[in-house]
């Protein structure tokens, strides 16, 4: 049984998540009073390292004595989110995650001349503007219809203040996307504020379509990516051929093409024998390499991993499922 000092900076080192250096000597007679590397020393504190889920770098049952080491507690897996495994990860999508809400919004004076907002809005292409004198408040907002009204009140005014609207809202960047789309719907438009407590955006029904279709687009694709080479295995290959080159786990079977997996696909079709067999006009390192690409598109895809996959990626998916419906509309 080790010391209750070495119990206590276990502990600490867990709680912590901060490792501990010190010398062989040190740590050995930290554990039980004894500075000798014996097999018995040794398997007592080997046993408990492993218990506890620490690990020592380097061995300590190696090298000089007086070496320093490194007491810690073993790596845990984490979440990757982005280029590091971060602890932050967040389940819920933000607001923020729209691209809009990067974004400043070109925005026009409340004392400005209301030729100012016309031509702002033609020049952006925009249905309207938000109305602010500084970057971290929207007074209103003036679009084609606010003018419009005011033109039929046959208002003589021509400053935007007597033209603007309070129909929008403001949101901060942290709302759950979810609960955001409500007013969105409701209003058309809602800024964001961000961390620094300035207005972004604005974020309106246009920019809900393109994320829902961004996230959306890779299950579609894939689907039917993977119903073509279904097509393209079809009545092609022995069914008890298969096992050449596939070998289900126990417990499961293959009586159908429905039944294999994207990888088992692609044994198949990378098999020069069952190449031969399936008379595609393709190049077969080519596709093959490719079928491989949206294998591992699709894992990621397919487990809800926390990055998006790259525009790349995307377009690869867009391309082969157009090539392979080109193929199948020449072929039939």
């Amino acid at each position: 049984m080790p010391r209750q000092e070495f119990i206590d900076l276990v502990q600490e080192i867990k709680t912590t998540g901060n490792s501990r250096k010190m010398s062989i000597r040190d740590f050995i007679w930290l554990f039980d009073y004894c500075e000798k590397r014996t097999s018995g020393n040794v398997w007592r504190i080997n046993e408990y390292l492993h218990k506890e889920k620490m690990i020592v770098n380097p061995n300590y049952q190696n090298g000089w004595i007086d070496e320093i080491i490194e007491l810690k507690e073993k790596d845990k897996a984490k979440i990757k989110n982005g280029d590091t495994n971060n602890e932050s990860f967040d389940p819920i999508s933000r607001l923020s995650v729209l691209e809009a809400t990067s974004k400043t919004p070109i925005s026009v004076r409340r004392d400005a001349k209301l030729e100012k907002a016309y031509h702002l809005m033609w020049q952006n292409d925009f249905s309207q503007l938000p109305v602010m004198n500084d970057e971290r408040t929207v007074l209103g907002i003036i679009n084609w219809q606010s003018i419009a009204k005011g033109f039929i009140a046959k208002k003589s005014s021509d400053i935007v203040k007597d033209y603007m609207t309070d129909d929008f809202t403001v949101l901060d960047e942290n709302t759950p996307l979810f609960e955001a789309i409500k007013d969105v719907i409701k209003y058309s438009v809602v800024f964001v504020r961000d961390s620094e407590k300035k207005i972004k955006g604005p974020v309106t029904t246009t920019d809900l379509n393109e994320e829902f279709i961004e996230q959306i687009e890779p299950f579609i694709l894939l689907e039917q990516i993977e119903n073509y080479i279904r097509l393209i295995l079809n009545n092609k290959i022995i069914l008890e051929d298969l096992s050449k080159v596939i070998e289900p786990e126990e417990g499961r079977t293959i009586d159908s093409i429905s039944d294999m997996t994207f990888g088992e696909y692609k044994r198949i079709i990378e098999n020069e024998e069952f190449w031969i067999a399936l008379d595609l006009p393709f190049d077969r390192l080519e596709f093959t390499s490719n079928i491989e690409k949206i294998r591992l598109i699709r894992n990621t895809v397919m487990h809800f991993h926390p990055d998006k996959i790259s525009k790349q990626e995307l377009e690869l998916l867009r391309k082969t499922s157009k090539f392979l419906e080109n193929y199948f509309e020449i072929k039939n």
